[in-house]
């Protein structure tokens, strides 16, 4: 939970419809909510366009977050800018349907800092990667040595092209056996060298 009640709104409070509220987010927000996100600068913004039985509120989120890159790990700088709708209603107790979200008419207050965050969140691609040939070399050649050695992949420096230990050879390449490989392997081998 964050300290401040800074992103709390007075859903009971009279002249709400209308009413504007401006946010800057930075790294004490993020750190709080202690997720994917590292670092950022996001401006915030959230309007309530309806009052009354159901509130509707529109957010609008434009600026920076600091994640790490889903292939070196090292600092990947995004941005971001989203627009959304949270739709909001009084009821007996807490309850997020995807839909519309209801707040118990008891506490009579919407916490907004989960939800700017996963709108945030929701708005970031898939995956958060660098350019291509951006990411941190160090980190980009261990992987590719590790890669290489797992998958059995041979580095040929001659002409920097890599080889399959699979198909380095004709003989099968089985580690601790004297067994022939599976016949219908053998079968679609020689379907593969057919001319």
């Amino acid at each position: 939970m964050h300290k401040m009640d800074t992103y709390k709104i007075d859903l009971l409070s009279s002249g709400l419809g209308g009413k504007t509220f401006e946010y800057e987010i930075g790294d004490d927000f993020f750190a709080d909510e202690n997720g994917l996100i590292q670092r950022g600068s996001i401006h915030t913004t959230v309007a309530c366009i309806s009052a009354g039985s159901v509130f509707k509120f529109q957010l609008q989120s434009i600026g920076t977050v600091i994640v790490p890159c889903d292939r070196c790990l090292s600092d990947l700088e995004l941005r971001i800018e989203t627009s959304d709708l949270l739709s909001v209603k009084f009821g007996n107790e807490y309850a997020d349907d995807g839909e519309c979200v209801v707040v118990p008419e008891s506490e009579g207050y919407l916490d907004l800092a989960h939800f700017i965050y996963e709108f945030i969140v929701l708005s970031m691609p898939i995956a958060c990667c660098h350019e291509p040939g951006k990411c941190d070399e160090a980190m980009m050649q261990e992987l590719s040595r590790h890669q290489s050695t797992r998958s059995g992949v041979l580095d040929n420096e001659d002409d920097n092209s890599t080889v399959s230990a699979d198909f380095a050879s004709d003989t099968p390449c089985e580690v601790g056996s004297e067994e022939p490989i599976d016949s219908r392997w053998e079968a679609l081998k020689k379907l593969i060298n057919k001319p």
